[in-house]
């Protein structure tokens, strides 16, 4: 279905990092004009490997490397060696390939790529597996940061396959039942985002859409059916692909919210816009579930955490801040208008880090 954006992606990263050269850091590569998702895998993959070399190590010494000091130290030298690690033109030609395999399935089926990717053919994976795992994954990280307060919630050090695809699923649940049309649509920005890249990068330099197949294929994934079910009559009636706006049109005249999930029906096109967080891609009406729920209806006490979780300088620091206002307030991280905000603000921290 991307068999040519398959092969114009490897030939941007290409042209834009390694080209002609013998070998590349990875340090040079993550410096890059290449999208965040294409760095992210480079660096996860190099992470895993570092990682993976440490755990055939001694598993026993005379040595406290537990030591407060001793540990910050190795995590500085190990720091240095990922962003050290060089790659030869074979094994980036692979990692490459890798990459933008992986970055389709996972921007277009979350959810069914993420249960083949993080257990392999294992049934269960420790919580630290988990994290290098995820460390693949620039986009949709709002999965991660609550399997990990799940994990540390239930004071779990591990999780097994069968759970781990209930909780993924359990959060797109959460997310979509409380979501208009116009949300659902906004829910493909990174995908869209990401073909758009290779589309305007590429020697035809058209911004093509998405086809309607895999746009369904999203929404399966979702547990949104028919939606799914609607974007491939469309393609049977000759919409093969569609752009955001376009999906976007679609979507809002034709589906409302009934209950939890949504149902065809046409909808007045001025019941179907969605006001906007100035700083989040929040619609009104859940800024105001999340205002009245998280913050006792304080709208002020609102925008100051967003104000000061925004300012952050990258993701890890906003989530310590998210961190601690649940944990300050005895909130549970699971609630429906918490994984909203989550979600919220991981969109914000990763189309702010893709702008240029």
């Amino acid at each position: 279905m991307f068999e040519l954006e398959l092969e114009n992606l490897q030939r941007i990263v290409r042209a834009k990092t390694i080209g002609n050269a013998q070998s590349i850091s990875l340090k040079s590569i993550l410096e890059s004009n290449i999208p965040t998702s294409v760095k992210s895998f480079f660096k996860g993959e190099v992470e895993w490997m570092l990682y993976q070399e440490r755990r055939t190590g001694p598993k026993e010494s005379r040595f406290n490397y537990a030591q407060e000091d001793v540990r910050l130290l190795q995590e500085q030298t190990d720091m240095l060696l990922v962003y050290h690690y060089n790659y030869g033109q074979s094994e980036f030609q692979e990692a490459g390939e890798k990459a933008a395999h992986f970055l389709f399935n996972y921007l277009c089926r979350p959810v069914w790529t993420l249960e083949q990717f993080l257990f392999e053919e294992r049934a269960v994976m420790s919580a630290r597996d988990l994290e290098y795992r995820f460390r693949y994954c620039a986009d949709y990280r709002y999965y991660w940061t609550i399997i990990e307060k799940y994990l540390a919630s239930k004071g779990k050090e591990s999780l097994s396959k069968d759970e781990a695809v209930e909780l993924l699923r359990k959060i797109d649940r959460e997310i979509v039942r409380d979501s208009s049309a116009a949300d659902l649509a906004r829910m493909t920005e990174p995908f869209f985002s990401f073909v758009h890249y290779i589309h305007r990068n590429s020697a035809n330099n058209e911004a093509g859409g998405i086809p309607a197949k895999a746009l369904s294929y999203f929404f399966e994934d979702k547990g949104v059916r028919s939606v799914a079910e609607h974007l491939l009559k469309l393609r049977d009636q000759g919409r093969t692909s569609l752009q955001f706006d376009e999906l976007t049109a679609t979507l809002t005249s034709s589906f409302v919210k009934k209950g939890w999930y949504v149902e065809e029906e046409s909808q007045p096109a001025a019941e179907a816009g969605s006001k906007r967080f100035p700083t989040l891609l929040l619609p009104e009406r859940e800024r105001v579930a999340i205002v009245s729920a998280l913050f006792g209806g304080q709208e002020s006490a609102y925008a100051g955490l967003i104000s000061t979780v925004t300012d952050a300088a990258g993701w890890d620091e906003a989530g310590a801040e998210l961190d601690h206002f649940f944990s300050s307030r005895s909130i549970d991280p699971f609630t429906r208008e918490a994984i909203m905000l989550t979600n919220a603000l991981q969109s914000h921290f990763t189309n702010r880090d893709d702008r240029p």
